[in-house]
């Protein structure tokens, strides 16, 4: 498993910051752009309520994305675009990434149907006692 990460991520850090593409500047800018995306798919479920609608629509414009760009993520396509190489940052299956991605789903709505149970009413809450 250790080595599988360690793999995992050289090989993103690689194809995220490539040394060998074209317009190298514009495709390091993509990416950053990308990792900013990644983290609010990872960390969107933390916001609060009140946000929760467009992380929502975020990840359903994902999962349209992917289908319209046969399971490809619209950002990797922009980049290799503009790099001129096909650069596949992912290191698990799409089939599993949109697996999480449904997940992650699932659980926005029901904190946009339940603000009051989302992480964040949770822990504003234990916060707010706390003080």
């Amino acid at each position: 498993m250790s080595n599988f990460i360690e793999r995992c991520a050289s090989d993103t850090f690689a194809s995220l910051f490539p040394i060998d593409v074209q317009n190298r500047e514009l495709v390091i800018l993509v990416n950053i752009l990308h990792i900013i995306g990644v983290l609010v798919i990872q960390f969107g479920i933390l916001l609060p309520p009140q946000y929760m609608k467009y992380y929502i629509v975020y990840l359903v414009f994902l999962l349209i994305t992917y289908i319209i760009f046969n399971n490809k993520c619209f950002m990797t396509e922009i980049s290799n675009y503009f790099g001129g190489k096909n650069y596949n940052t992912l290191c698990i299956k799409m089939k599993n990434a949109k697996k999480i991605l449904l997940v992650y789903l699932v659980i926005g709505i029901l904190f946009e149907l339940y603000p009051e149970n989302s992480i964040y009413s949770i822990l504003s809450n234990m916060w707010k006692k706390n003080i």
